[in-house]
């Protein structure tokens, strides 16, 4: 079953070549999203967040008893030394499925890569298309350097979230609770992460895959403002039990969309 296609990242060039070129996963802290300095993209107060004010509350950390006070604007984050590579996933949908011309068509929104455009800088759309080859090269990469790992969908559901104790109580125990929660404001990154948990590094982490040259992708320069970008899949398989798609033509097709109406300034 393969609900999940393709993995996207939209980034500066000289990152995406890390994975593409160097077969390295670099990974940003997670409380580094906190900092003012990233762009709306990536710029997350709420980053990490496991409550939030006004509140009192007690909880057992290393075997002693801890007591908080959070006043109306103070918000409590877990500190776990997590790192964390951010990818866009593009999941099956049957409304956006041609039965006739075997096509599923996925819309990147303007809205969300707007949100990483910097003019300053190029941008590139990097697809990875054979994700299960990626998800068990990370794997076997985190267990060959003894790290904790976690891959998974973020849900947007914190907002509630920092208003529930059982969800305080399962993030000061569980290391990757709070990595998978984001407020609803960033609804639209549709974002897919792979952790792991380093005591040992700085404010970024470089994870070495095995290189292999067994990764499929596709580079997409960004260079207009403005503008969707529509991905085509075509011949898909599927699997007769679940309906979903087992494998698909590796031969993706980047439709040229009709420009949004929308000034730059």
């Amino acid at each position: 079953m393969r609900k999940l296609l393709l993995l996207v990242r939209i980034s500066k060039p000289a990152y995406n070549k890390t994975l593409y070129q160097d077969y390295k996963i670099y990974m940003n802290r997670q409380k580094n999203f906190r900092d003012p300095k990233y762009n709306h993209g990536q710029h997350d107060k709420y980053e990490g967040a496991i409550l939030r004010g006004p509140c009192d509350v007690k909880y057992f950390e290393d075997g002693k008893e801890k007591q908080v006070h959070l006043n109306n604007d103070g918000i409590m984050y877990k500190e776990n030394n997590a790192y964390i590579f951010c990818m866009y996933k593009v999941e099956f949908d049957e409304k956006s499925y041609d039965k006739k011309n075997n096509t599923f068509y996925h819309n990147i929104s303007w809205d969300y890569i707007k949100s990483l455009w910097d003019d300053k800088d190029d941008l590139e759309m990097m697809i990875i298309k054979n994700t299960n080859v990626f998800f068990r090269k990370f794997l076997d990469a985190s267990n060959r350097e003894g790290k904790k790992c976690a891959r998974g969908l973020v849900k947007y559901d914190l907002q509630e979230k920092i208003h529930d104790k059982v969800y305080f109580e399962k993030a000061l125990e569980d290391d990757f609770e709070a990595i998978y929660h984001k407020v609803n404001d960033y609804k639209e990154q549709e974002e897919y992460r792979l952790t792991v948990i380093n005591e040992n590094s700085g404010d970024f982490l470089e994870l070495s895959l095995d290189n292999d040259n067994s990764l499929m992708f596709d580079i997409l320069p960004i260079k207009e403002y403005g503008k969707n970008i529509i991905i085509e899949i075509s011949d898909l398989e599927f699997d007769p039990q679940t309906n979903m798609p087992i494998r698909f033509s590796a031969a993706l097709q980047y439709v040229e969309p009709i420009k949004i109406i929308e000034s730059q300034y």
